[in-house]
This record gives C-alpha cells, sequence and structure tokens, in this order.
C-alpha cells in the first residue's frame, strides 16, 4: 500500500512538506508535513478544513481548479461564488491568499517567481484583482472651492520654531497596524501577535512616534500621521463652546461661523460618526487686523503633569488666512505657530509637544492678526494628549480599551474627520486613502509605511516596496507606482541599508528594492503622491527582532528614513542635500560669579561613511527655570555662551541643539546651575548615558496572551535627572554647577574646585561602564585631595565589584569603602539608620514604575567595608546606603538613583542631609534684624 501511494504521489508531483497557513491572523507552519498533490496543497492553504483550526482565506466551498507552473510563472486557477467575486473581495483577502502562496512557493516550484491568480467568470479565467471595486477617494466637501488651487493656497501649512530641509514639504507618515475590531471571537485585538517579546503593531510606531517623528519636525516638515502620534494616555479637549474658553476685544469682532465645527462630550463616537460634521458643533470667527486687536483663549487644566501633543482644529467656511497666529503657553513661556487656516480643515492639525502642569500658566491663543485684508480666523477646539480610544468598532459596539495611539488607521482617519468612503474598506486602505482626502493640489507631498515582516523564523534583513499589480514574489516593476516613488524608495533604502551596516551590523541582508501589489500603496487609494512601504526587518527572527527592540537601533532607522527622504527631495530638485546635525557633547554649566553662567560643549561628532549627520554651522540654547519648559532659545556661533545680568541663587537649567541648513539636531542632555552667593559650589555630574533594551518596560498585556517589550523612552531615560539633583540642592540653597562625565573625562572641569562632588549614575550598568578608569583616577585623586563624593545608582556595585577588574575592585573596596552584597533588593522602600546621617528619614520610596522618573529594577545591596558604616537600609533587605569619614575625604553611596525617589520633600530631606554631613553651609544673603550679614 506504501508503495503505491509513493508512485501515486510521484505522478501528482507531490512531495512531503510543511506548509505554511495563517491562524488569527498570524503566519505559521504546520507541525505535520503533507504529501498531497501541489494542487491539493494549495487548496489546503487556501481553504483549510473548519477542524484544522487555520484560517480559510476564501470562503468554504471555493475550489482550486487547476495549479500550471510554466518556467517563472506560478499560476493559480480558482472557482469562486459570483456574488462573492462581485461584491465582497476586498484588497486585504487578495494580499492575504498572494501573501499565503508566496510564502509555500519554494515548497512547490524551485524556478516559479510570478504567481498569477484568476478566478473563472462567465467561462473565462479572469485575474482576480480584476474583480476588486475601488471606489475613487471623494475630495474633502468643505475644500470644493476655488481658493483650493491658488497660489495662497499653496503657502506653508505651518511655520513652528523650527526650519530646514523640509520646508514646505507634507509627509503623511503610516505606522501601520494596529488595534482593530475584527469581525469575528476576537472583537479587538492586534493585527500581529507576539513574537520574541515584541509586536509589529507597536515595535514599529514606537520608533517612529517617538524618534522618525522628532527627525521630520526639526527638519521643517509638516506631518500628518496615519495613527495618533501622541504616545499620552491622558486627554483633554476645549472647545469654543466650553467655560475653558474665552473672547478677550470688541464684541463686533466675534461672530458664529454658521459652519460645522467639534462638539465636546461626544465620545464614545459610533463605528460612522464624523467628529467634525455629525454632532451639532460649531465655531466662532474673529475677523483679523493688521494688529492684533482681539484674540481667542483655550485655558488647559491639564488632568495631570506630563508632556503633551498640542492640536487645533478649525472651520471650512469663509475667506480664512494663511497666516494665523497660534500662541501656545506653557509654564509662562509662549511658544508661536503660524497656520496656514485655506487648508487641512475639519481635523486635528498638529502643532506641537510641550509639558504641562496641572494648575500652570498654560493656554492656547489664537490672535486676529493677520496681514491679509478681508479675512476671519476660525477658533474651533484644541486638543491636547492622545487619550484613549473612544471610537466603537464597526462589528462589535464597544471601543477597544487601549490607548488611541495605539489603535490602528481606521478609527484614527474616522477620529481626523474623514468620510466613512475613506475607511469604509477597511484598516489597510484607509491609511493612504486618508493621504489622498486630506492631499491639497500643489503640495509637495509624499507617503512613507514603516513595517516589519514574518515568514518562517529564519529569513533576516530590509526590503522595501512600491506598487505593481504582482504580489509580493521578488518582481521589480517601477512602471506601475506613482511617480517618484521608485526614486523616493530607492533614496530611502540605500540609507537604511548604509546606516544599519555602518553602525549596527555590518552583514546586515539587503533583501532588495520590490514592488507588489500592497493596497496600502495602490494608486488606486492614493494618485496624489510617491508612496513607499518599508520592511524594516523579520520580528519572527531572534535576531533581527533583538535589533528592532532596541531603542538605538530604532533610532538608527528612524535617521535614514529621515534622511533618505531629504536625499530624494534634493535629487530630485537638483539641489544639495543637507543633513540635521547630530547634538552637542560635553556640555557643562557653570557660574563664573554670582551674576553669569556660562554653558559649553563640543561639537558632535561628523562621519564619512554617511551615517551621521551634516556639522552644526551654530548653536541653539534653550533655557528653563524648571528643567521641562523650554524658552524658544537663543542661536549662537562657537562653543559657549555666557548669560549676564543674572541674580545670585537663581536655579536655571539649559539644553543645547546644533543648526545647520537641513534643521534641529536631538536635544543634548538637560543641565543646569544655582548661581552662588559665595565662594563654595558643588559639581552635579550626570553619568547616567544608558538606553538600551534591558530598560525596555516589559508590559503585561493579556488580551494578546503575553509581556510584551514597550519603548516608552521617557520612563527609560529622559537624560535629564540633574533637574532632581539641582532642584533639591537649590532647596537647601546650595549652589551648584553641572557638567556630562564625558566632559570630566576629557579633563576640562577640576573637580577640585568644589566642596563637594554629586555623582548620578542612574541605571548604567556593564554595558555602558558605570565609571570608566579615568573616571575612577579623577575621583580618587579628589578624595584624597580634602573631596566629599555623593554617588547614587542602581548597578554601581554590580558593575566594579561583581564583575569589574581588580582596578575596578581596588577602587569600590579601597577608595568607596563598599561590597557587592546582591544585585536586587526586591523592594522599593529603604528607611534611614539610626546614628547615620540619615537618621530619622523613613520610608523612603523609590520608584517601581508607576512614578514621575523609571523603574529601578535591580536596587544594588550594599556591604560596608573598613571605615565605612550603612545609613540605608532596604525594607526587609539589606542595605541600601554606606558612607564613610576617612579623616580626609568623605564619601555617601546610594544603591539606587537619587532622582527616583518619589517624593521630592524626601529628596529634600536626602540632600539636607548630605549637605549636613559633608558640613556645606548654606549659600544665601540673609541679612538679620540687626543688620549683621550671617
Amino acid at each position: 500500500m506504501k508503495s503505491l501511494l509513493f508512485w501515486l504521489c510521484a505522478l501528482l508531483s507531490c512531495q512531503s512538506v510543511a506548509l505554511i497557513y495563517q491562524q488569527n491572523g498570524q503566519w505559521v507552519e504546520s507541525t505535520e508535513k503533507t504529501a498531497l498533490s501541489v494542487e491539493a496543497q494549495v487548496q489546503d492553504v487556501l481553504i483549510p478544513s473548519a477542524a484544522s483550526g487555520f484560517d480559510a482565506l476564501l470562503p468554504r466551498g471555493s475550489e482550486v481548479i487547476s495549479v500550471d507552473i510554466t518556467d517563472k510563472d506560478f499560476v493559480v486557477s480558482l472557482r469562486l461564488d459570483e456574488g462573492f467575486l462581485r461584491h465582497k473581495l476586498t484588497e486585504p483577502q487578495l494580499e492575504r491568499i498572494s501573501r499565503s502562496i508566496d510564502l509555500n512557493l519554494s515548497h512547490w516550484s524551485s524556478n516559479a517567481q510570478n504567481i498569477h491568480i484568476s478566478a473563472e467568470y462567465q467561462g473565462k479565467q479572469v485575474a482576480l484583482s480584476n474583480f476588486l471595486n475601488i471606489q475613487p477617494v471623494p475630495q474633502k466637501p468643505d475644500d470644493l472651492n476655488p481658493e483650493k488651487t491658488t497660489s495662497t493656497t499653496r503657502a506653508t501649512q505651518k511655520r513652528s520654531p523650527y526650519s530646514g530641509a523640509l520646508n514646505n514639504k507634507v509627509l503623511f507618515i503610516s505606522q501601520a497596524h494596529g488595534w482593530i475590531d475584527y469581525d469575528d471571537f476576537r472583537e479587538w485585538s492586534t493585527q500581529r501577535g507576539i513574537t520574541h517579546d515584541i509586536v509589529e503593531d507597536f515595535v514599529n510606531s514606537e520608533g517612529m512616534n517617538q524618534y522618525l517623528l522628532e527627525y521630520l519636525d526639526l527638519a521643517g516638515a509638516t506631518t500628518f500621521t496615519l495613527r495618533e502620534r501622541d504616545m499620552n494616555s491622558d486627554m483633554l479637549i476645549v472647545d469654543e463652546a466650553d467655560l475653558a474658553y474665552s473672547e478677550v476685544g470688541d464684541d463686533d469682532l466675534f461672530n458664529a461661523s454658521g459652519a460645522n465645527g467639534f462638539a465636546n462630550g461626544q465620545a464614545p463616537y459610533s463605528a460612522t460618526n464624523d467628529p467634525f460634521r455629525d454632532n451639532g458643533g460649531t465655531d466662532r470667527i474673529i475677523t483679523t487686523s493688521s494688529t492684533e486687536t482681539a484674540y481667542a483663549q483655550w485655558t488647559l487644566n491639564v488632568p495631570s503633569d506630563g508632556y503633551y501633543h498640542v492640536y487645533v482644529s478649525y472651520s471650512g467656511n469663509g475667506n480664512r488666512p494663511t497666516d494665523a497666529e497660534y500662541t501656545v503657553r506653557h509654564g509662562g513661556i509662549d511658544t508661536q505657530f503660524t497656520v496656514n487656516q485655506q487648508k487641512h480643515r475639519y481635523l486635528w492639525n498638529h502643532l506641537g509637544e510641550f509639558y504641562f502642569t496641572q494648575g500652570g500658566d498654560n493656554h492656547v491663543r489664537l490672535s486676529n492678526q493677520s496681514d491679509q485684508a478681508g479675512t476671519t480666523v476660525s477658533a474651533d477646539a484644541v486638543r491636547l494628549g492622545g487619550g484613549m480610544g473612544d471610537v466603537r468598532g464597526n462589528y462589535h459596539s464597544i471601543i477597544s480599551g487601549h490607548p488611541r495611539w495605539e489603535e490602528g488607521a481606521r478609527t484614527w482617519v474616522q477620529y481626523q474627520g474623514a468620510n466613512s468612503s475613506v475607511y469604509g474598506s477597511g484598516d489597510v486602505s484607509s491609511r493612504s486613502r486618508f493621504a489622498d482626502w486630506e492631499y491639497y493640489t500643489g503640495e509637495d507631498a509624499l507617503y512613507v509605511s514603516w513595517h516589519s515582516n514574518a515568514f518562517n523564523g529564519t529569513a533576516r534583513g530590509t526590503n522595501t516596496y512600491i506598487y505593481s499589480s504582482n504580489p509580493p514574489n521578488g518582481t521589480y516593476d517601477t512602471t506601475q507606482a506613482i511617480a517618484g516613488s521608485a526614486g523616493l524608495q530607492t533614496a530611502i533604502h540605500n540609507e537604511i541599508i548604509n546606516d544599519i551596516r555602518g553602525s549596527w551590523d555590518a552583514n546586515w541582508q539587503d533583501r532588495g528594492l520590490r514592488s507588489a501589489y500592497f493596497g496600502e500603496i495602490n494608486p488606486n487609494h492614493n494618485n496624489e503622491m510617491p508612496s513607499v512601504l518599508i520592511e524594516l526587518a523579520f520580528h519572527d527572527n531572534e535576531d533581527d527582532a533583538n535589533a528592532l527592540r532596541h531603542p538605538q537601533f530604532r533610532k538608527i532607522a528612524a535617521r535614514a528614513v529621515y534622511q533618505g527622504i531629504v536625499k530624494y527631495f534634493a535629487a530630485r530638485d537638483g539641489v544639495t542635500a543637507h543633513l540635521l546635525p547630530e547634538p552637542p557633547e560635553q556640555l557643562q554649566v557653570l557660574s563664573q560669579d554670582s551674576q553669569t553662567l556660562t554653558i559649553s560643549w563640543q561639537a558632535a561628532p561628523t562621519d564619512v561613511s554617511g551615517v551621521l549627520g551634516d556639522a552644526a554651522s551654530s548653536y541653539v540654547i534653550y533655557r528653563s527655570s524648571d528643567g521641562r519648559n523650554f524658552d524658544n532659545g537663543i542661536e549662537v556661533n562657537g562653543l559657549s555662551h555666557s548669560f549676564n545680568g543674572l541674580q545670585a541663587g537663581q536655579t536655571l537649567y539649559f539644553k543645547v541643539k546644533g543648526k545647520n541648513q537641513g534643521g534641529l539636531s536631538l536635544d543634548s542632555e538637560v543641565l543646569g546651575a544655582r548661581l552662588p552667593h559665595g565662594q563654595n559650589k558643588v559639581l552635579v555630574v550626570n553619568g547616567f548615558d544608558r538606553l538600551n533594551s534591558g530598560q525596555l518596560i516589559y508590559e503585561n498585556m493579556p488580551d494578546i496572551g503575553g509581556f510584551v517589550d514597550r519603548m516608552y523612552l521617557r520612563q527609560m531615560n529622559r537624560f535629564d535627572y540633574v533637574v532632581e539633583h539641582g532642584d533639591a540642592l537649590s532647596d537647601s540653597q546650595v549652589a551648584f554647577d553641572s557638567a556630562s562625565n564625558e566632559s570630566i573625562e576629557a579633563g576640562s572641569i577640576d573637580l577640585g574646585d568644589y566642596v563637594a562632588v554629586l555623582w548620578a549614575l542612574g541605571e548604567e550598568s556593564s554595558l555602558g561602564v558605570t565609571l570608566s578608569s579615568t573616571e575612577q583616577s579623577l575621583i580618587a585623586t579628589y578624595l584624597n585631595q580634602g573631596g566629599q563624593l555623593f554617588i547614587s545608582g542602581a548597578e554601581i556595585a554590580w558593575d566594579l565589584d561583581n564583575l569589574g577588574s581588580a582596578s575596578d575592585q581596588e577602587f569600590y573596596n579601597n577608595t568607596l569603602m563598599t561590597a557587592y552584597w546582591s544585585d536586587d533588593a526586591g523592594t522599593y522602600e529603604a528607611t534611614g539608620l539610626s546614628g547615620s546621617p540619615y537618621a530619622g528619614i523613613n520610608n523612603i520610596q523609590f520608584d517601581d514604575g508607576s512614578y514621575h522618573s523609571y523603574q529601578v529594577e535591580y536596587p544594588d545591596e550594599l556591604q560596608a567595608l573598613s571605615q565605612a558604616d550603612h545609613c540605608l537600609q532596604y525594607s526587609g533587605a539589606q542595605f541600601a546606603c554606606t558612607y564613610v569619614d576617612t579623616g580626609v575625604y568623605k564619601v555617601i553611596h546610594l544603591g539606587f538613583p537619587f532622582e527616583t525617589i518619589t517624593s521630592q520633600q524626601k529628596r529634600n530631606d536626602l540632600m539636607a542631609a548630605t549637605m549636613n554631613y559633608f558640613l556645606i553651609d548654606v549659600d544665601d544673603d540673609l541679612i538679620f534684624e540687626d543688620g549683621f550679614e550671617n
């Protein structure tokens, strides 16, 4: 019998293989091998039995009539229900069918490359793609006016504090997959599952939201995202009908527009509700003037302190100016934006991101000042924060229960005021259809979508796609995509490969330029702009997944995509490409006297391999009183700048950006200083530079079946923890300077100039080196000359004593007089010990991941050596702190980061006790009533 089956199989050209199926939306390899004929295998992959547990990609009862393999062509002929063919076949289905065949193609043919799928119809075999009924994207109804294409409406959409190589460019950026409502038992689910602790729906959007969009903004682009970009799950909306809205100026200048507008309090929205047109909302209009004579104001009382993106909306009726002036006040600082209200109406227009505090001096103001006479500005609504998803599913009348930024494009596009015909055909096509819907004639626009790939766990590397009618089978046809798509693809693809190989993995696989039938880049959905789809890496391959999860890899990829976009426009226009500089390095903020601060830095590196940005030609220094809200900066030349005429006792914080023709760099770290009354100062050193995948937040997501690594950068390292140290020192009225540890290593600061040094190491660990040999030598020299050191961090003992070299251990044991006890105290609380500097400071809580800083995952337990003793003990565990007075120097060493103490008062108390132990006098100008100065 076995012999008969063998010969029958041979006659039918079958082989024993493990096929790849779709299961709950994911591609999986069968655990069982099959020896059916190729035709039967194709049938089984496309229409598996109900008992198999695999997804049917075609309706039950469909049939594979034949499979023909000729040279490089693999031709599948189907018999399908005519009603399904004419009315129900969708692009996502066709993509899944093509992808299914492509994933299994190597089992069925060693030569075939081109996949052709047809269906029997009226006696003929007709290409399956011919049955797709793709309706053209309608024009926005409020934009059906002659002004849309006049020269004035081609003006810049938004003028912000940022300007660069992407000025006047409108970029539609798709973060691809997210939570959607499925028409099955899953209800709301991600579109991809967990693989190697990451999910495609999140890992790519996290990189885009936190890196790519910032690069594009800093280069001057106007960006429209295809999913929410604000990862803050809090939200505040103030509408013109709300009490927090007010008007200042002559009443005759304000009128009701009679147009539709946003109406607050209408959520949750049905699956077809338009938040800007369907809920009875309206807006106010203000007659403009060449000078400001009136303004509308939205007062912002945010639900919690934090960073919020700011959006504004305005109506589409009336003669709007191209220079509507918005001012965002954040913590008493004003930042201005000029918005073209002739375009992009009835949606949330992004302005920028700012830090707001509850009860702070926060508002958005719309001025009636305009250079364009006879116009009116529209005042509708202001939104802060991404919030939680509040659009009901189109299959299940419930909301997702997840942050809006995690949801797919389907609900976001609706929330952005699009017509149901834009999103009615599903999540994939809604992305590009929204770009077409929102595009204005004359705009210099493009569309970029960022995905990761999956196959069988062995494939690796990057490929990119433009549109063509073939399946994703390796074909490259540049003739069917919108003009410019191939050029954009080539620029981005080459940059990604170059940069990953140059700064991550020299052997990164280049899988090539490709074209395919992907609905997201189909010109039938968006024929207005060049479009490209990126498959950055394979999330089902362990090595690629490890790259994808790493913040630095995502930063490299984001910078490469941004640089590729700049190079595309430059090549198209025949001009030089100007790239953003890298952030300046070796920052330090030093007081020269009681009224002068000097900020200095070093230029960032450049390279000849095309990975890094161009050199800075100038720098912008931003100043803040709280380390969170920064002013709009001053531009300077050179590598230092002094601020004069300040006040003794004043505390200020600074950050610096490089600037060139390409735009502005990412931020430097944040440092600060308190100006002294006298001579004594302490120095705060920021040595916490670590940012890697070990700091990702391991988040339980039971809705998709497990834990997922999440990249929330501000919960990993904000690079501004000098602020917590500086604020506590200021509370003790102690003057301080601050510097990066790199500037200390470079020898530009003499530690001996300070009565004490506070060295902040956060979660700096063995991967980043807590203290280099140079830093150890400088600290030892300083201490042996009578210095005083306060040093904190969660991994110092782990790195220097447990894992360190003999010289590391010598320094740690004999200079800091501390030994490693264990890597994890297993608690987030410590209390002061009697007789120590911290006696009486009890119940010190530090961050478990739910407070202002970052989770201290592994606080070191410490053991005092020699003359040292203990000053804090963990609750239910060993010691959290050592201290020593050798008679020559003093050291206090915390086994957890000082900045993670959750109570500001406790931080102040601990710092005051530290200064008291170091015998550092209060630095003030207190005058007693008898006239004697203290």
